[in-house]
């Protein structure tokens, strides 16, 4: 559940908030193993396979695209967009393979780095990688989805997100977060802030900021990974 907060409300919170509820990754898998971290995001599929869009594969997981199924995965490691046609995917904790099919990388993944040092304003950089090549007439993202890696899950426990510099929204824990974009016109870009509030004791915030342009997405929904 999300709240919505204006600018004064923020900063209070941002000063009394306490400790979120520890939380387990585990959520969204197919038949993972317990604490094995996630290989890639499923983004698309075709018909048939038996798997669900924005479903983290795991270490153990098998994928069966029989012979002309395919489905499209965002490599967390790579950080990049692949198609894998036919076959089966095997998924194990040094990343996944496929036997008897095509593997056809479709561009770059979308991967938000901030500068090592946190402290300057170097850290609020933008994507490392940007979402080009592929374009789908029909696909204008409409949603973010933002995944975060577990060096920052072990250093902060909410994030406020804000498109526009509009009212933030405020998630308590950092799981795949999928949010709602603003409308904007086919050629307009979506500046999007995040700020990341750190455990106790200390609570210390940090802001990252990107763009994005929905129309060059592709998807339906943008998907960037923070680290």
């Amino acid at each position: 559940m999300t709240h919505t907060l204006t600018g004064a409300r923020l900063r209070r919170c941002l000063q009394t908030v306490g400790l979120a509820t520890a939380f387990s990754l585990g959520a969204g898998t197919l038949f993972g193993a317990a604490n094995a971290e996630p290989v890639a995001l499923v983004l698309d599929k075709s018909e048939g396979v038996e798997v669900s869009s924005f479903t983290e594969l795991m270490p153990g997981d098998v994928v069966d695209l029989g012979a002309d199924g395919h489905v499209d995965l965002l490599d967390y490691a790579a950080c990049q967009e692949v198609r894998l046609k036919a076959g089966t995917v095997t998924v194990s904790s040094s990343g996944y393979s496929l036997d008897g099919g095509q593997e056809k990388v479709l561009r770059a993944g979308n991967c938000l780095k901030a500068d090592a040092d946190a402290n300057t304003d170097s850290a609020a950089k933008g994507l490392t990688v940007t979402l080009r090549g592929l374009t789908l007439s029909d696909k204008k993202a409409a949603a973010l989805m933002l995944r975060f890696d577990d060096d920052l899950r072990d250093q902060y426990d909410t994030v406020f997100v804000s498109f526009e510099g509009g009212a933030p929204k405020r998630f308590e824990v950092l799981d795949n977060i999928l949010t709602d974009m603003p409308s904007k016109e086919d050629d307009e870009e979506v500046d999007v802030e995040l700020f990341l509030q750190g455990k106790a004791p200390d609570y210390g915030v940090v802001m990252r900021k990107f763009t994005i342009d929905p129309a060059e997405v592709g998807r339906k929904t943008a998907v960037v990974i923070v680290k």
